[in-house]
């Protein structure tokens, strides 16, 4: 994505784009235009619409206000959340009509910026009636440490504003006044000297319509910029805002009463398709899970009417019942004590044990307590006489009736005995 710099200056307005390209930024082009407030909407409006790109506004440092504070803390975010508590009583307006940011500079010291929401909601206002409304407010010279020396004590200056840092730690700031030349630098510098009891080794110019002696352009800014020393020096203040963004450490003043919310707009907006869609297939679940439910009772209802069906046929003389599955599986559990299955396998094979050899088959065996009934096919009629001779073994007062006899001479029987029991 794009990173669009929106300059002011106290002469112009500086349009650059960056491109993000694997963590660092490299130069695409820039526009200069002169800053006066009939011109700035016009010049706005000229700018083409642009594929995705983030805008950054980078107001002059005489729009802001800077104050250097002694803070026990380290996280940048909570120091935010104090400064208006800090500086309340010490501005000019109420905290409430103000936005903060905080700088890190050496241990427990951090740069309290601030701005005027008003005349900062007015810029804002300004950029996003011409379609450019600024993700981030800042000024350039608060990242200015990407074009020092990564050792050593430098100030960087561009005729509006000088900045030091030592080992690229910044340590001092200031807006200049109109029109300031090399000696209002020097003075500046003086000063931060006695103040800081530092040695500034020497000062990086940057900006074409500041005058003097220019110091060598970094590697690192060249190199964004296709080793174009005069394009490096010249747009070194858009670089070092996009540089910042890019690494997610720039001062921002969108905060509060001027959070930026066009991103989330956008984010609502790429995401109303899949969340209609969600929306759908949470409709679908519940739908199926309707179905499913339809299913699952017409199948219980099935199962409840086979349920009473058996039950009525178990049972034909009982009245309604109050459950049939608990009286089925009463009646279940009384037969279990009796041992009913139990004895029924052992009056089958001793019935299996009496058949012999002459009766082909025993069938429909009914077993009622001790009385055993029993249906049977013989070879002749002595084959059941047989039977019922062997089969007195384990019943008592066994009877052979209904003998008949087949056209291929075997017999028909049934049989009726009295059991006594497990044989010993």
């Amino acid at each position: 994505m794009d990173l669009f710099v929106v300059e002011l200056k106290r002469d112009e307005v500086i349009l650059a784009t960056f491109r993000r390209n694997r963590g660092a930024v490299t130069f695409v082009e820039a526009q200069r235009h002169p800053n006066g407030e009939d011109d700035l909407a016009a010049v706005l409006r000229s700018v083409p619409p642009g594929t995705e790109r983030r805008v950054i506004l980078a107001l002059p440092p005489t729009e802001l206000f800077m104050r250097e504070l002694e803070l026990p803390l380290t996280d940048r975010g909570k120091v935010r959340e104090l400064l208006p508590l800090e500086l309340k009583g010490e501005t000019a307006l109420d905290t409430d009509e103000l936005v903060f940011d905080a700088l890190p500079l050496e241990p427990g010291k951090f740069l309290a910026v601030w701005g005027r929401a008003k005349d900062l909601a007015e810029k804002v206002a300004l950029l996003k009636d011409a379609g450019l409304e600024p993700e981030i407010i800042t000024a350039s010279l608060f990242h200015w440490d990407t074009l020092a020396p990564a050792a050593g004590t430098v100030a960087v200056a561009d005729g509006e504003a000088l900045a030091a840092f030592s080992d690229r730690t910044p340590i001092f700031f200031r807006a200049l006044p109109p029109h300031a030349g090399d000696e209002e630098v020097q003075r500046t510098v003086a000063a931060l000297e006695i103040g800081k009891g530092v040695e500034v080794e020497r000062v990086v110019r940057i900006s074409h319509a500041f005058g003097g002696e220019s110091a060598e352009v970094s590697a690192e800014l060249a190199g964004a910029f296709g080793d174009d020393a005069h394009a490096a020096r010249d747009l070194a203040g858009a670089y070092a805002v996009a540089a910042a963004v890019a690494a997610g450490k720039a001062v921002d003043l969108r905060r509060g009463p001027l959070s930026y919310t066009a991103g989330t707009e956008k984010l609502r907006r790429r995401l109303r398709i899949p969340l209609v869609l969600l929306g759908v297939l949470i409709v679908l679940a519940f739908v199926e899970s309707g179905v499913r439910y339809r299913l699952v009772y017409k199948d219980v209802v099935s199962l409840d009417s086979s349920i009473k069906g058996i039950y009525r046929a178990v049972f034909p003389t009982r009245k309604k019942p109050v459950d049939e599955v608990a009286e089925l599986r009463s009646e279940i559990r009384r037969l279990e004590g009796a041992k009913t299955s139990s004895n029924v396998l052992t009056v089958l094979n001793q019935l299996a044990e009496a058949k012999g050899d002459d009766v082909t088959g025993l069938y429909e065996i009914e077993v009622d307590g001790n009385e055993v009934r029993a249906k049977g096919d013989a070879r002749s009629f002595q084959g059941t006489a047989d039977f019922k001779s062997r089969a007195a073994k384990f019943f008592d007062g066994g009877e052979v009736t209904d003998n008949k006899s087949r056209p291929d001479g075997s017999v028909t029987f049934a049989y009726h005995g009295t059991w006594k029991g497990v044989a010993r």
